[in-house]
């Protein structure tokens, strides 16, 4: 039982009593009214902290009852243990978003407005209010709806559905959005509130439309309980087993914390009591064996402890959702779960089962030779590299999350060359020799052409990790965009089978492969028009990135093909055309919600595409037919409407 505010009361009655006899002490005229005047003030104001102290951990006390429970995993002491011995190992991963993916929703960790506030999405109303230090949402009842939908019930006809009022009880993510969960009426199970708060548009968003999903897909309503616990915690056990009638979550710590990475540390810390051992190890160059470092692991098991989260993997989901992952920092990653690489493992009998059960899980998350195409999953994209495989390159190599910028983790001096460099140094004295481009240019970075942005998410492209070299080959087979022309946004395939075949020697084979429309218009050009909804993605993307705009000319002339985006099926794939439609000067206040009805953003096409006729310096261009413009600035009106009416509409939902 909590005392806390019986003794908050006591203690204030205690100041009140002493308070009174200063007063009434021998004393005279106006020093008595004025101190009762004061001892009244000051009372009033210790009586209103003392209530307002008490319902605050009230409230505290009672969110900490209804989020998984933190701290009890075997060997675990949660990072807090830590800090007295390094403070600046702590320091630098409390800025971290692996600290705050997921908190207590409490007035520091929520970002969105919650004030008297109601959304509106699918033909449903949510009411979003604040009551102190609590979050509240009153919804159609998610018990009710999950239990339904799980029994195969089509809830879209259903009249007037249950309502309850459901307080968000914790947050997920930090670094562009943030969901949050609502308490569950079965035991520890949060189920997410449909909506997402974006960071850069300042703006809820309802969850479906800022993930890369097909068109009229059912509102999101998942539990935490089996979804994000796996990666956006430290340890965290879903504790469904056959015989629980609801999930008995626990974490060792929410976020990803010290332990994540360094192992449980109860022997780590009750060793290190001892100050003789501690300042021995501190002032040595030998790793304590209490604890896991990273640093001091081989390259295959360093990454390891990043790619139990970043990578695609398949566990046995029984003993998973009763007793939570079985790796642990040092240990054998591949011997936990199968880690997922189709090009290598692609016959394996579980792989072979989920795809028979989820056609679709593969395409999701690959390309189709097998290299990932979606975020989050880095350590699957460099195992596949030669680099990898046949070298010492980890995740430490590029990154770190104690000597980084907390945006991307890139170590101090690796956001350059000198992350490759540092293996493979012959090429600094002669890169122009090598990369063809001027020494100074984007054409000479080296992860420019190694590394380019074809994997998708999070409203966003990012770097593959497979280090690899364009090849024009792969891009025909693969259909998945090529460094060169993601730089070269005006540039055919042929073009850069050309270059590629002149310089590095590459076969000519794949040149005879190529169709009329890939000789002769702009490969992103064709990814934007006919592409599937993540190659649009890519496309939209690469047409606001500076390093392409410069080398493609500075002239706009990506406004009316951002602007044909601007009506595009797919949610994200409108918010990221507006995103790079603003980077240009004429667009940077266009107005447009890419969640409009459909007849408004399709005015707000038509309108960019207008304006973009209307410009004068049009006529005198370099443009010509890989553009599909003319130098006059007139649009190949019939060849945009023949590809875009090739467009790939295949449902499709990326496993971001």
């Amino acid at each position: 039982m909590d005392h806390t505010p019986t003794i908050l009361l006591v203690e204030t009655g205690f100041f009140l009593l002493a308070s009174v006899w200063l007063v009434l002490r021998p004393s005279r005229g106006r020093i008595v009214a004025a101190s009762v005047c004061l001892v009244a003030l000051v009372t009033t104001a210790m009586l209103a902290w003392g209530v307002e102290r008490a319902e605050r951990l009230a409230s505290a006390q009672q969110l900490t009852g209804e989020i998984p429970i933190q701290g009890q995993e075997e060997g675990f002491v949660a990072s807090t243990a830590c800090r007295s011995c390094h403070p600046s190992e702590y320091a630098s991963w409390h800025q971290t978003f692996h600290r705050t993916m997921t908190q207590p929703a409490t007035p520091e960790s929520v970002v969105a407005p919650f004030d008297d506030l109601t959304l509106h999405s699918r033909g449903r109303s949510y009411r979003l209010e604040r009551r102190g230090e609590e979050f509240w949402v009153d919804l159609i009842d998610p018990d009710w709806e999950r239990i339904n939908r799980l029994r195969g019930a089509d809830l879209r006809g259903v009249e007037n559905p249950p309502r309850a009022e459901r307080r968000v009880v914790m947050v997920t993510g930090s670094h562009h959005m943030q969901t949050y969960w609502v308490e569950s009426q079965f035991g520890r199970e949060l189920i997410n509130l449909p909506f997402v708060y974006l960071f850069e548009s300042h703006r809820w968003v309802p969850r479906e439309d800022v993930f890369l999903r097909p068109p009229g897909a059912p509102p999101f309503l998942d539990l935490w309980n089996d979804n994000c616990i796996e990666c956006h915690t430290t340890v965290g056990v879903p504790g469904l087993t056959p015989e629980a009638e609801a999930f008995e979550t626990r974490t060792a710590e929410l976020g990803i914390a010290c332990e994540a990475c360094h192992g449980p540390a109860v022997d780590h810390v009750a060793a290190n009591r001892n100050p003789l051992r501690r300042y021995r190890f501190h002032l040595g160059d030998a790793p304590d064996p209490t604890v896991v470092q990273p640093a001091h692991l081989d390259s295959k098991a360093a990454s390891a402890v990043c790619g139990q989260c970043h990578g695609v993997a398949l566990s046995d989901a029984r003993d998973w959702l009763a007793r939570g992952p079985a790796y642990r920092a040092g240990g054998d990653l591949e011997e936990s779960r199968l880690m997922v690489l189709p090009a290598k493992n692609g016959d394996h009998p579980r792989l072979q089962r989920l795809v028979r059960e989820e056609p679709q899980a593969l395409d999701a998350r690959f390309w189709s030779d097998g290299q990932v195409r979606v975020s989050g999953r880095e350590w699957t994209g460099m195992a596949e590299s030669p680099c990898y495989e046949r070298g010492e390159l980890s995740c430490l190599s590029c990154h770190s999350m104690h000597d980084s910028d907390p945006n991307d983790q890139l170590a101090t001096g690796m956001g350059g060359d000198a992350a490759c460099l540092q293996c493979h140094g012959g090429f600094a004295e002669a890169l122009e020799e090598h990369t063809h481009h001027p020494v100074d240019s984007a054409g000479s970075r080296c992860y420019n052409c190694h590394m380019p942005h074809t994997s998708y998410g999070l409203l966003t492209a990012m770097r593959s990790h497979t280090i690899d070299s364009p090849n024009l080959a792969a891009t025909v087979a693969t259909e998945r965009p090529n460094a060169c022309n993601l730089c070269h946004l005006d540039r055919t395939l042929e073009w850069t089978g050309e270059y590629l075949a002149q310089w590095y020697g590459q076969p000519r084979e794949a040149l005879g492969q190529l169709t009329n429309d890939q000789r002769q218009v702009s490969a992103v050009v064709l990814d934007l028009l006919e592409g599937d909804a993540g190659q649009r993605a890519l496309a939209a993307w690469a047409l606001g990135w500076d390093p392409a705009l410069a080398t493609s000319g500075t002239d706009s002339w990506t406004a009316p093909f951002l602007g044909h985006l601007l009506g595009d099926p797919y949610a994200a794939v409108r918010f990221i055309a507006q995103r790079s439609l603003r980077r240009q000067g004429p667009y940077r206040t266009f107005e447009y919600d890419f969640i409009a009805p459909p007849e408004v953003r399709a005015q707000a096409r038509d309108q960019v595409i207008r304006h973009w006729l209307a410009q004068p310096w049009r006529a005198g261009s370099t443009w010509g037919v890989p553009i599909l413009i003319a130098p006059d600035g007139t649009l190949d009106v019939e060849t945009l409407s023949r590809l875009s009416a090739r467009r790939d509409d295949r449902p499709i939902a990326l496993g971001e």
